[in-house]
């Protein structure tokens, strides 16, 4: 500390000279002096020793500032190399002696990547189980099975489970040649709704599927809870009303419908008859998006009632997508309809008997194709302002 000292001391001599000048002078010509105000600041700096004092200050300033400044991150010089853009050249340099690259990026990602936009900072320890969700995705885990108890028999399984006898057959074709044949501790596949499980082929794909029963794409994404409207090779797939055909003919009496009372009706499970006359053929079964049956027949053939009733409405019901159409009322709180006719042949009050014809099939109102659209109420059809009432209609008819 003795050269700062020495050196202050001269300052400080050399400060008091200047302000021992400057009081003469400002003594001689006091008026004339613009700087004299600064003169006398600098003499009683110097007279008082504070500059001696000012020195450790700011010294003390200086090594704070130096200490702060010393925390601060080392930024590396701008490089005019070019930059990498992806992890495959990032493995070339490091298989050339750089570092390794981080595992964490996949290629084309990471802190190299061309657009910072793609950047993917990984899952951490969260495991990444929707990679590809389409792939091993099936029906069959929506699938339950019924073991057969004594006095089982096949109808009334299907109506246990809400399904057409149809959908419980070709779902077990394989293990049931005989519906009537049933056998107790037999294991059934039982569907949550009516269709058909059929596995995927190489050359299908979801729209031909679609196309080959009639429905939608949309129905079979939603029917099998597909995240993708993708399908694989192997895959099982519930097709939403669809079927392989009627079930065959019972071989033994043993198989027959219930005869249950049903809907607080007048007339049994299973006994009525098929609306279109020589026309059985379902081109799509009842389910959750498809609350009736569909019968597949030409334009102008004769619809009949399917069990004796009343007639509530006859006339057009745009509204409802029905087109031109017959409500039957069949004792208390049951109701049956008949939809998209080309033509109506009764009135509303008339009574009708099981058989008799009501109109005609045709294809009015939202339908795509000539066909007969047959429901089964538990109340007046759409009084709820719903199809929450519509039930299955094969629970009702001979044979379904």
């Amino acid at each position: 500390m003795t050269e700062p000292q020495t050196v202050a001391s001269r300052l400080r001599a050399r400060l008091k000279s200047i302000g021992e000048a400057a009081d003469a002078h400002l003594q001689a010509q006091p008026a004339a002096d613009q700087f004299a105000p600064a003169r006398r600041a600098w003499a009683r700096l110097s007279r008082n020793d504070g500059l001696e004092r000012l020195i450790p200050v700011g010294l003390c300033a200086l090594l704070v500032a130096a200490a702060l400044v010393s925390t601060l991150p080392v930024v590396p010089p701008a490089s005019a190399a070019p930059r990498l853009t992806n992890v495959a050249a990032v493995n070339v340099t490091a298989s050339a002696g750089g570092a390794a690259p981080d595992a964490r990026y996949g290629n084309g990602d990471g802190p190299l990547a061309p657009d910072v936009n793609d950047l993917y900072l990984g899952d951490g320890s969260i495991p990444n189980s929707l990679q590809n969700p389409g792939v091993a995705l099936d029906a069959k885990t929506q699938l339950q099975t019924y073991a057969v108890h004594s006095g089982d028999n096949f109808n009334g399984i299907a109506g246990q489970f809400g399904l057409a006898p149809s959908t419980l057959y070709w779902a077990n074709k394989s293990k049931v040649a005989d519906p009537a044949a049933l056998r107790v501790g037999q294991q059934l596949v039982i569907l949550p709704m009516d269709g058909l499980l059929v596995t995927v082929g190489a050359k299908d794909t979801l729209d031909s599927l679609a196309a080959k029963y009639k429905i939608t794409v949309q129905d079979i994404v939603d029917a099998n809870n597909l995240p993708e409207a993708t399908v694989v090779l192997g895959q099982t797939l519930i097709i939403p009303g669809a079927s392989g055909g009627p079930v065959p003919k019972a071989k033994t009496s043993s198989g027959g419908g219930s005869t249950t009372s049903s809907g607080g009706g007048s007339t049994r499970s299973g006994s009525w008859a098929w609306p279109v006359g020589g026309y059985n053929y379902i081109s799509q079964y009842f389910w959750s998006g498809h609350h009736a049956l569909d019968l597949a027949s030409p334009s102008g053939t004769p619809v009949v009632a399917a069990a004796s009733g009343t007639v509530v409405l006859a006339g057009n019901r745009g509204y409802t997508g029905g087109g031109n159409v017959v409500w039957i009322m069949h004792g208390t709180k049951l109701y049956s309809t008949y939809n998209h006719l080309s033509r109506i042949l009764v009135h509303s009050g008339q009574k009708v008997s099981a058989g008799q014809r009501v109109g005609l099939v045709g294809a009015t109102g939202m339908a795509t194709g000539p066909h007969l659209h047959f429901e089964v109420w538990l109340g007046y059809p759409w009084g709820l302002g719903s199809v929450s009432n519509a039930v299955n209609p094969c629970a009702y008819l001979a044979g379904c």
